[in-house]
């Protein structure tokens, strides 16, 4: 793919019975898409082409498509999530990254989430989570030293995901809930604390572009983002948000 591409899967219309950890919010389908739409005109904004999976009414976490997916170098890695209900999501998805990437499949007993993990340069940064488990992450790690890169466990202690409690802003820098995962094994990074007022709230998504797309619900941790010289646009994913999900799991971004 010579133009940056984010691959995108459009929001259902059985997306109001998606899966959420804690109580039962009241989603909304239209305000969802509507978010959505902003988002991916966000996307191209900055510089991406967007291709889109189809949607799968059967699938009603399918908009979160970072999940069944991670690409490393030159290889895609298509998961196996950890919500047994989610699995059906990865077979469209690996279907259309097939036609761009050698695929390797995370396979049983192995579980692993896309939203478990990010990269640097040099290291892939894998969570232990409730979705992803020590299987997966050997498998992933098989993957990481074909390509010269380094693996790092990082527990998860509190939030869904690695992504919901630790957010890449640059190469160097991320943004942490505090007490939500093991910060021992982010050494090397810098570390800038979300808001404790707006706990759990901040999102963020590097574009190609150089800006950086942050919710709108957590004003005083995109402050502290753009103090460090970044420019940051802000989105309401309100809904998108009431279903566990963040700025990085609507999109795979190559």
């Amino acid at each position: 793919m010579s133009v940056p591409t984010a691959l995108i899967r459009p929001v259902p219309d059985s997306f109001h019975r998606a899966l959420v950890r804690e109580g039962s919010p009241a989603l909304s389908v239209s305000t969802a898409r509507a978010e959505h739409d902003r988002y991916l005109r966000h996307l191209e904004d900055g510089g991406y082409s967007i291709e889109t999976v189809p949607t799968d009414e059967a699938e009603p976490d399918c908009v979160f498509i970072e999940d069944t997916a991670i690409v490393i170098g030159s290889v895609a890695v298509i998961t196996r999530p950890g919500a047994p209900t989610r699995r059906g999501e990865t077979g469209p998805v690996a279907r259309v990254l097939g036609a761009h990437f050698p695929l390797v499949e995370v396979v049983d007993p192995g579980t692993i989430d896309g939203g478990d993990v990010f990269s640097t340069s040099e290291v892939v940064y894998v969570g232990r989570s409730s979705r992803t488990n020590e299987d997966g992450i050997d498998q992933l790690r098989s993957v990481t030293s074909q390509h010269g890169l380094s693996l790092v466990v990082v527990d998860v202690h509190h939030g869904l995901h690695l992504k919901s409690a630790v957010l890449p802003i640059d190469s160097e820098t991320v943004v942490v809930t505090r007490d939500a995962v093991d910060e021992k094994a982010l050494d090397g990074l810098r570390i800038l604390y979300e808001a404790d007022v707006e706990r759990n709230r901040f999102s963020a998504l590097p574009l190609g572009d150089g800006a950086i797309l942050v919710t709108a619900s957590a004003p005083v941790t995109s402050e502290a983002v753009s103090a460090l010289g970044h420019e940051v646009i802000p989105i309401d994913v309100s809904q998108i948000q009431a279903a566990d999900g963040g700025l990085t799991c609507m999109s795979i971004l190559i």
